[in-house]
């Protein structure tokens, strides 16, 4: 990459031969084989994670649990108490002991985005074709941190996201997405993107497989919070009364 830069910048016509000749299916088959293979992803039917979450005010504790085929619960620990999100399919709901101890429904294009979120358990790009997804190559960003392939990915919802691959191990770098900025409560709709990006890295190998232990999160490039895992644990017996809302 260095060679091509050097001759770019001397004005001679050069292809990358390598990136050329990768196409799509290339580049997915080489990011899934990179993870631990699709008969292992295929397997994964539980995820629990556990670590820290840093935030610019505090570190907290927090813990995750996701199911086939799209059920999710977060647990956050605050001054001592549990702050919980949850997704049962269906439901997307929470309890904020700040505000009351009973659990809430979750609405509006907070919510929406969510079970967007978490629409499919799997990679977005482990069998995307049959998954109504489209992928293409995208162009790099220049940047020498992210020289590696980038795919955009069109999603069956409508949603798109930039996944950007590490050029040594096609491992996912960055994830990047456009979202609709929210207004006060009962405003129109103003029409601005923000671009919300999720940094992963810090990867090792769980039961076969590549896990990132760091992932960072920014909105408009301003830090909002980055998870140090401590422990990732596959295929746990994980009973689906964990993620429903509880009877009030």
């Amino acid at each position: 990459m260095r060679i091509l830069a050097v001759l770019a910048l001397c004005a001679v016509p050069v292809l990358d031969v390598s990136s050329v000749a990768q196409t799509v299916d290339d580049i997915v088959a080489k990011n899934l084989a990179a993870k631990g293979g699709v008969e292992k992803l295929r397997a994964v039917e539980s995820v629990k994670t556990s670590g820290r979450l840093n935030t610019p005010r505090c570190e907290l504790p927090v813990t995750n649990w996701t199911k086939r085929p799209n059920m999710m619960r977060r647990e956050i620990v605050a001054d001592g108490q549990t702050q919980v999100v949850a997704f049962d399919g269906k439901i997307l709901w929470g309890i904020n002991p700040l505000l009351s101890p009973k659990p809430q429904q979750i609405t509006g294009p907070a919510a929406d985005r969510t079970r967007k979120d978490v629409d499919d358990f799997d990679s977005v790009l482990l069998e995307y074709k049959s998954k109504g997804h489209k992928v293409e190559l995208g162009q790099p960003d220049g940047t020498a941190s992210r020289a590696g392939p980038r795919l955009r990915v069109t999603k069956k919802n409508g949603s798109v996201q930039d996944i950007y691959l590490n050029p040594e191990t096609f491992l996912e770098d960055r994830i990047s997405m456009e979202v609709d900025q929210e207004g006060p409560p009962g405003a129109p709709a103003q029409g601005k993107k923000a671009v919300v990006a999720t940094e992963l890295s810090d990867y090792r190998s769980v039961d076969g497989m590549m896990v990132p232990f760091r992932v960072r999160q920014t909105f408009d490039g301003q830090p909002q919070g980055e998870v140090a895992y401590e422990q990732v644990q596959f295929n746990l017996p994980i009973g689906d009364e964990l993620f429903k809302m509880p009877v009030k």
